[in-house]
């Protein structure tokens, strides 16, 4: 497994990624701040369904306060957001999300997809991923 460091610094294109890592939050924001990145924490470890884990992106992403807490919303916002400087955003706490709301984390994962290949700036690393029964979107994701 290469390091997180060496993985920006040689130009980790935009995407969504399942990603095997002991490292915590802080440590991850250490390297990518120290690779020049911007950073998000979006942690569902104690959401149970869509509008937890909407608020939970309003907070992470820093979206405005009339964001609409939707998915079209979480989209646009996203989109509007990816026009600034390249962003690592850690996903922690998936499995949580999964064992509560399968259908959140579905719909999330696809537009994280459509964003990333969009917009060209977030990179999403999906750490504590299931071990089993993962949903075809998210077995079908590129692992780091």
């Amino acid at each position: 497994m290469t390091d997180l460091r060496t993985l920006l610094t040689e130009g980790l294109r935009p995407g969504v990624y399942r990603w095997q890592s002991s490292l915590g939050a802080d440590d991850v924001r250490r390297e990518v701040a120290a690779a020049g990145w911007d950073f998000v924490l979006l942690n569902t470890t104690d959401v149970h369904d869509k509008a937890g884990f909407l608020d939970v992106c309003a907070t992470a992403f820093d979206f405005p306060r009339w964001f609409g807490r939707n998915w079209d919303a979480l989209a646009d916002s996203l989109s509007d957001r990816s026009t600034g400087e390249p962003e690592v955003v850690l996903w922690t706490g998936v499995e949580h999300l999964l064992e509560h709301d399968h259908d959140t984390v579905d719909v999330a994962l696809q537009i994280f997809a459509e964003d990333s290949s969009n917009s060209g700036q977030l990179r999403f690393l999906m750490q504590e991923l299931p071990k089993a029964d993962s949903p075809a979107l998210l077995s079908a994701l590129p692992t780091l």
